[in-house]
């Protein structure tokens, strides 16, 4: 389930930069959609009747591509929820993001709260928060750290290297990676 919201937030911010190059202004260009080209190839024309039957047949063709959900156009905000619910994942470098503007913006923490715990071995846990449900384990285990509990308070720090510090209830933090 994760993985599929996962793949449509993906899917749905590269439609929306393959659609949108004009935001790309120092960066490579994706390459636009056929339905923006065609709209755009509409504007160049100087016969008025021409151009309102161009703009009428690409609209059409964006309207049902948008309705049929092999296209979706989102604003910069639906972009920002979309990774800032990807939150302790990598994203992958694909072109389709060149031309996102909300890429330079690098969310560095996330505070939420525990709504479940499992123990695993060697005094590793796994954590659910209510920030998206999204699922986190531990990576170190430490003498000094009392376990996690249901109702805490989380914050999870974005480390160097792609690391991630999990800092629960005012405790000093241990690694952790996001599973979910």
């Amino acid at each position: 389930m994760m993985k599929r919201h996962l793949a449509y937030s993906l899917i749905a911010i590269a439609a929306v930069t393959a659609a949108a190059p004009a935001m790309a202004k120092d960066k490579d260009k994706p390459t636009p959609s056929p339905l923006v080209t065609a709209i755009d190839r509409c504007r160049q024309m100087t016969d008025a009747m021409q151009r309102l039957a161009c703009y009428d047949s690409a609209a059409n063709a964006l309207v049902s591509a948008a309705n049929s959900g092999s296209v979706a156009v989102v604003d910069q905000n639906e972009i920002r929820k979309a990774r800032h619910s990807l939150f302790g994942f990598t994203l992958p470098k694909i072109p389709f993001f060149s031309g996102d503007n909300t890429a330079d913006e690098v969310q560095r923490q996330l505070d939420s709260t525990i709504t479940a715990v499992r123990p695993l071995n060697n005094g590793y846990y796994r954590v659910v928060i209510a920030d998206n449900g999204a699922v986190w384990e531990t990576t170190d285990s430490s003498i000094s750290f009392d376990p996690p509990r249901p109702g805490q308070k989380i914050t999870i720090l974005r480390g160097p290297l792609g690391s991630y510090f999990l800092r629960i209830n005012g405790q000093v933090g241990v690694r952790g990676r996001r599973i979910g």
